[in-house]
């Protein structure tokens, strides 16, 4: 009680105990005599950082860590109230895993609560080094293609989330929060919107037209070279679709799509002194020998890039995986079947997307079914007081 100073100190006569306190990293104290041991927390961990994912100009400044404990004490500075509570589960029957379900008891709805408690509840692994298997658990839809639970490394993300009523799971190892439920008018959201008034009318607008055309840029161009040249001025028609390049115009769309998609994935895994030499690369196997050459049309260089441009917008919020796999649907689309189809296509994807839920919650609420009280915080970002005092409520299924 005297000389070891640490606040992580405890004693216990339990082997198990022992046991587990070495795999987590804590340093053990065995004294001759006596048939209690001392756990001492002795681990290591990296300073907190700014999180990379989602950086913001305004706002804390720095982000979770890999240890669940660190990142709980982080909350308990923000949310400083008694109701704030801590639930401790551990999975795996080769390696143990500590997972924190976090919630404020007041606050919370106690739906999605009991949904997500039970949901995590049933998992049965024999390890878990990533967070990845504990939210697919808990969004409980894994053939859904857009995201049903947020991914954070942001404390006051995560703070916000429990005060409107929501559930976080943390996973030991994992810098990111899970929350949930999570809806798809969040996903346009951004922490600076929240530490000033620039931008709370129409940044949210610009990023939902940045999804759109990520989508749907690529379609309609392939589409207006094969179904629209009829309805287009010649000279239009030239200037703007492919005319005398060697590839046709699905082709070139193809192409330049995976060719992005490539120096995408190529910025992440190689080395950082790596990366400026990927991008003299792309430009000039794009920007000069391919339009040079003629292999390419300008335009459908200026149409894929600004579409992947709009996707990198949004790829920290889980949506690039969806924008992927639907604008190659709506290419084949447009190819084939021209405006009709891809009107057929917008309204398939529209009652796809009325049919998902997030842990019971209509993954298009507040907008269908409509509630004008939530619609204060999404395609805008309304008054703060309004918002901090306004009490959150979602169409709860269970």
């Amino acid at each position: 009680n005297t000389i070891l100073t640490t606040p992580n100190v405890k004693t216990t006569k339990s082997y198990q105990e022992l046991l587990g306190a070495i795999i987590q990293g804590n340093a053990i104290l065995l004294i001759d005599g006596f048939h209690e041991v001392i756990i001492v927390g002795v681990w290591a961990e990296r300073s907190l950082e700014e999180p990379l994912g989602e950086r913001s100009v305004q706002g804390i400044a720095f982000g979770f860590s890999e240890k669940a404990r660190t990142n709980i004490n982080i909350l308990r500075g923000i949310i400083k109230t008694e109701q704030f509570c801590v639930q401790k589960m551990t999975f795996g029957t080769k390696a143990k895993t500590d997972v924190f379900l976090l919630f404020i008891n007041d606050i919370v709805d106690k739906g999605i609560l009991n949904e997500v408690r039970n949901r995590i509840e049933k998992l049965d692994v024999k390890y878990i080094l990533e967070a990845r298997i504990v939210q697919e658990i808990v969004e409980g839809n894994p053939k859904s293609i857009f995201p049903l639970t947020l991914s954070s490394e942001r404390p006051d993300t995560a703070a916000s989330a429990l005060f409107e009523g929501r559930v976080i799971v943390m996973v030991d190892g994992t810098p990111q929060a899970i929350i949930a439920p999570s809806l798809f008018a969040e996903l346009f959201q951004a922490p600076d919107e929240y530490y000033a008034s620039y931008g709370r009318f129409f940044m949210r607008l610009i990023r939902f037209s940045a999804f759109l055309s990520a989508m749907f840029l690529s379609p309609i161009y392939v589409s207006l070279d094969k179904h629209g040249k009829e309805h287009i001025p010649k000279k239009l028609y030239e200037a703007l679709l492919t005319k005398d390049e060697i590839l046709p115009t699905f082709w070139e769309v193809v192409i330049l799509n995976l060719l992005f998609a490539l120096f995408f994935d190529a910025s992440f895994r190689v080395s950082k002194s790596a990366i400026l030499l990927i991008s003299i690369l792309g430009a000039i196997l794009l920007g000069e020998t391919a339009v040079s050459a003629k292999l390419i049309h300008p335009v459908s260089l200026l149409v894929v890039g600004f579409a992947f441009v709009s996707e990198a917008v949004l790829a920290n919020k889980g949506l690039g995986g969806a924008i992927t796999i639907l604008r190659a649907c709506f290419i084949l689309i447009g190819y084939f079947l021209g405006s009709n189809g891809m009107f057929i296509g917008v309204t398939l994807l529209i009652m796809y997307m009325i049919s998902l839920k997030s842990i019971g919650i209509p993954y298009l609420s507040p907008f269908i079914p409509l509630n004008f009280k939530e619609l204060k915080d999404t395609l805008y970002r309304g008054n703060l007081k309004t918002l901090t005092n306004s009490k959150h409520s979602y169409p709860d299924d269970n």
